[in-house]
């Protein structure tokens, strides 16, 4: 049952319509925030307009051409225009079918103000141009309210949804972008490894020292794009396991030095063969947590992978720490710093926020199934300075949690 809301505005009492409580919190970007926009010939033609805008709590922008008017519409994009016929020999109606035609303001409510009796031809050619609504001296206030807010709630529904649309698009073209990089990727690893096994092949005769040297260089380098290659695709399917919730996460305790301890093993030979260093800090007590040992391995590798692969970075410190219930854990480079721009979008996995380096699209991923892994075992994880050395990651951890917290989606 709806029930009748009385506001004080200007000093007189009016009822507020249904429409106009369902509407104002919703119809712009501030709460209670309604713009229109008038376009009249003067100052006297525009009061009319202005006084029955103000007096429903809507702030106005006024000019006075519609030249002007078309442009501060496709500018700001109001809630709503209000056109005075007198603003042209076609009595606003040209203004009108130019929002109406233009993709950018043609939801804009838009009424017409005729000051004379209404013309059918004016009517006909106001609706062909698209006028939403033609308000006319005869026209009551209260259908003026009715019809102003009805057109509110509906643009307002409209914006919402269409935005919702325009993320949707934005997201899938990200997402394209994001696939067509990959499968770019997996053909340049395929193509390396098809030159190097034409080039074993073209090499029957491997006595000769020189060539056996190059021989076993091809060799490494053919299995090392094969790891690189089986490492990416494996990283890529279990982002998607972890975004469709298909995972279950082994519980025990686990001390943040001993994964650091393992991950530095794991990377060590990559490490050396591009005469790098992992160094692991620690200190002589840490706490434990509790989680999946083989998937915290993981974002913690995914991370210092990162860290390597800058290639002003000659170290990367793994350092565990643990303070008032917390366990802490740094990944940084010596040198390399992420640009502060870049920052925002680091752990998005379709955006382009490694274009200042070539970047494959599976390293992007790799980021971003580390924040999940992350976040899933409860924690927090984010990118700060340090002092005399590049950028960190920054991962924390509570000590502990009641079993009805663990999850996985």
């Amino acid at each position: 049952m709806e029930t009748s809301v009385t506001v004080k505005m200007r000093g007189t009492t009016r009822r507020m319509l249904p429409n106009e409580r369902t509407t104002r919190d919703v119809v712009a970007a501030a709460p209670g925030v309604v713009e229109g926009l008038i376009v009249a010939p003067d100052r006297e033609c525009a009061r009319p307009l202005v006084e029955f805008l103000r007096a429903e709590g809507v702030n106005v922008q006024v000019v006075n051409a519609t030249e002007l008017g078309f442009e501060e519409a496709l500018l700001h994009r109001p809630n709503v225009v209000l056109i005075d016929e007198r603003i042209s020999k076609a009595g606003g109606v040209d203004l009108c079918e130019r929002l109406k035609a233009n993709t950018r303001t043609h939801f804009l409510p838009v009424i017409l103000f005729a000051q004379g009796k209404q013309s059918d031809m004016l009517r006909l050619d106001a609706l062909a141009a698209g006028a939403d609504a033609l308000f006319s001296p005869s026209t009551s206030k209260e259908e003026r309210r009715a019809r102003l807010w009805a057109l509110l709630r509906s643009q307002a529904i409209f914006r919402k949804f269409d935005g919702k649309r325009e993320a949707q698009g934005n997201a899938i073209c990200n997402k394209r972008r994001w696939v067509r990089g990959l499968v770019h990727d997996i053909q340049n690893s395929l193509g390396a490894i098809q030159a190097n096994f034409e080039y074993i092949a073209q090499q029957p005769d491997t006595r000769d020292k020189k060539l056996r040297d190059e021989f076993e260089e091809c060799v490494q380098d053919t299995r090392a794009t094969f790891r690189e290659m089986v490492r990416n695709l494996r990283t890529v399917l279990e982002f998607e396991r972890f975004e469709a919730g298909d995972v279950a996460l082994k519980e025990g305790k686990i001390l943040l030095s001993d994964v650091c301890q393992v991950v530095a093993s794991s990377l060590a030979h990559m490490a050396s063969d591009a005469n790098k260093e992992i160094v692991v800090e620690y200190a002589s007590y840490s706490l434990p947590v509790q989680g999946d040992p083989n998937y915290l391995k993981e974002a913690v590798t995914n991370l210092a992978n990162f860290v390597l692969r800058q290639t002003e970075n000659q170290r990367c410190f793994l350092s565990a720490s643990s303070e008032a219930g917390i366990a802490r854990l740094q990944v940084h480079g010596d040198k390399h710093q992420i640009e502060v721009a870049a920052r925002e979008g680091i752990f998005d996995p379709y955006g382009g926020h490694l274009n200042e380096k070539p970047a494959r699209a599976a390293h992007r991923v790799g980021l971003a199934l580390a924040k999940v892994i992350v976040e899933v075992h409860h924690g927090s994880i984010w990118v700060e300075d340090t002092p005399s050395a590049g950028t960190a990651f920054v991962i924390e951890f509570p000590s502990h949690w009641s079993r009805g917290q663990r999850s996985s989606g």
